[in-house]
């Protein structure tokens, strides 16, 4: 009976290692996760006029996201973070966020059957690291326009500043238009070329296959006209289905659904070209749209503000950005 007894306490303190050991798996588990979350969260909060974290709007979009998940304690609830003290930037563009279950802060997960040995919490945490990296590869509704790069250190991003799509004399109505292969995906699929309804599709929509700094794309140049109503339908559309239609406001400003946000690619020149040319993209930035297109016929007139802008894309170096860019976020540790 001794040693039956002994065996059926060992069995127990066994089985409670084990399944406290199971609790603290899953609670360094959903820490994590929402470590993660956090730090994209974070990573996100693009200067739009300087490429650079706002530190102060990427603590609270980290706080956000953690305390949109949950973690084990006696049982599952939000994950709060101290935004002063658990985010951290290790870099102009990195954002590090920790996590706690511990006791020093007052949140440690509890115990169930080590309590019978006196162990009645154990601490866990988890951090995670991500950065916004400069986009090298957009394939999720980059826009066919081709604003040519700025050689005197990019367009300004910064709150009244004002740039136009639209170039070359009045008479002429001449935009610098991609022309995008036919793509397999997304709204315009089975769709390429500058044709009127292919380009109103994609400005309305976007280009859903990859268009990557480096490619060489034929662009139309100094076509007259240069398919004004399409262009300005498809902008129209953007504009009206957007939820902040103010035209008094710059994009520091705007709480809209991000419709008159154009992502596009930059190209090299466009310097000494003339009708259908080969141009080569060089970067890609975000493009508000500062008002309403106005202007008749050829007259139209594209005016809005270059930001650096986070999108979904791909990210293959570390190296410095270009002056305007389009971002991703990405976990790095």
């Amino acid at each position: 009976m001794v040693y039956v007894a002994v065996f059926l306490l060992s069995s127990i303190w066994l089985v409670s290692l084990a399944v406290d050991m199971g609790k603290l798996m899953t609670t360094k588990t959903e820490l994590q996760k929402a470590a993660d979350a956090a730090a994209l969260a974070g990573a996100s909060a693009i200067d739009p006029a300087t490429g650079k974290l706002t530190q102060a709007t990427a603590r609270a979009r980290a706080a956000a996201a953690a305390s949109a998940n949950t973690a084990l304690q006696e049982r599952a609830v939000s994950v709060n973070i101290d935004p002063d003290n658990d985010v951290s930037f290790p870099g102009v563009r990195k954002v590090k966020v920790t996590v706690h279950r511990e006791a020093s802060t007052g949140n440690p997960m509890t115990t169930i059957f080590a309590r019978t040995l006196g162990i009645t919490s154990l601490d866990v945490k988890a951090d995670a690291t991500a950065e916004a990296a400069p986009l090298t590869t957009d394939c999720n509704g980059v826009l066919p326009f081709a604003p040519v790069n700025n050689t005197l250190g990019g367009f300004s991003g910064a709150c009244g500043s004002r740039d136009t799509l639209k170039t070359g004399s009045a008479t002429k109505g001449e935009f610098h238009l991609l022309s995008f292969a036919v793509c397999d995906k997304g709204p315009c699929q089975g769709k390429g070329g500058n044709g009127g309804a292919t380009l109103r599709c994609m400005i309305e929509n976007g280009y859903y296959c990859c268009v990557k700094i480096g490619d060489t794309w034929s662009a139309t140049v100094t076509k007259p006209g240069n398919n004004v109503g399409p262009v300005r339908d498809g902008l129209q559309v953007r504009w009206d289905s957007d939820t902040d239609k103010r035209s008094t406001i710059c994009y520091q400003q705007y709480t809209g659904n991000l419709r008159r946000v154009l992502p596009v690619p930059i190209v090299k020149t466009f310097v000494g070209l003339n009708g259908r040319t080969e141009v080569q993209i060089t970067g890609f930035a975000g493009f508000f749209l500062l008002s309403r297109p106005t202007g008749q016929g050829q007259n139209l007139v594209v005016i809005g503000q270059f930001i650096d802008y986070i999108a979904p894309g791909v990210a293959e170096d570390d190296g410095d950005p270009p002056p305007n860019s389009l971002y991703t976020v990405r976990l790095i540790e």
